[in-house]
């Protein structure tokens, strides 16, 4: 059985998640996508969160995931699937913002958890890696393209991953202090090279 200060601590709670669903569900019904996107359900989510920044809302971080990347076996066929699933969500999410003048106020950032081994397996897959891309989209950008290096894949670590050049915490701290404006050095415990691009 709850005691007294656990039942107030639930109502408070509970009032709170009803207040910022409430809020959610007012704010949201200002703007309805008429962008078409993809009948996927990445691209549904993806829709929902162009809702809700087109909307207005003041939440400043979305996240949406797309499994299935992790291609131990037959990986031609779901890397291009999913590629497609991806590249045609995004590009809709993309012309949403665009058409309502939200793309420069708005950055797309795309990561995985971990990265592929260069060599394929003995089940036309490849196991996990070490390096990894990280993509970042938007209209405020201080300049398009890559900003490190191509990998070399003469020069692999000694379990024949490429080698990061990036450290993704300097991404993180990038974006944590030139976007989001908070302090970086607080949030991931040590000091990361701004890199600038945004």
């Amino acid at each position: 059985m709850l005691d007294e200060d656990n039942q107030g601590y639930l109502y408070k709670t509970m009032l709170e998640t009803y207040s910022s669903a409430s809020y959610i569900y007012e704010t949201s019904k200002i703007y309805n996508s008429s962008t078409e996107y993809p009948q996927s359900s990445f691209a549904k989510n993806l829709k929902t969160i162009a809702d809700f920044i087109i909307s207005g809302l003041k939440t400043r971080v979305y996240y949406s995931s797309l499994g299935g990347f992790d291609s131990h076996v037959n990986q031609l066929n779901s890397q291009d699937r999913l590629l497609r699933v991806y590249s045609e969500a995004i590009h809709a999410l993309v012309q949403d913002l665009k058409k309502n003048n939200r793309f420069n106020d708005t950055l797309i950032l795309t990561f995985s958890e971990f990265g592929r081994r260069v060599k394929q397996n003995g089940s036309r897959g490849t196991d996990h890696g070490a390096a990894n891309n990280v993509t970042a989209i938007g209209g405020s950008l201080k300049k398009p393209g890559i900003y490190n290096e191509i990998p070399n894949l003469s020069d692999l670590d000694k379990n024949g991953d490429i080698k990061y050049s990036v450290d993704f915490r300097s991404i993180y701290a990038s974006i944590l202090h030139n976007w989001l404006d908070v302090n970086d050095q607080e949030i991931l415990n040590t000091n990361f090279k701004n890199l600038g691009f945004i």
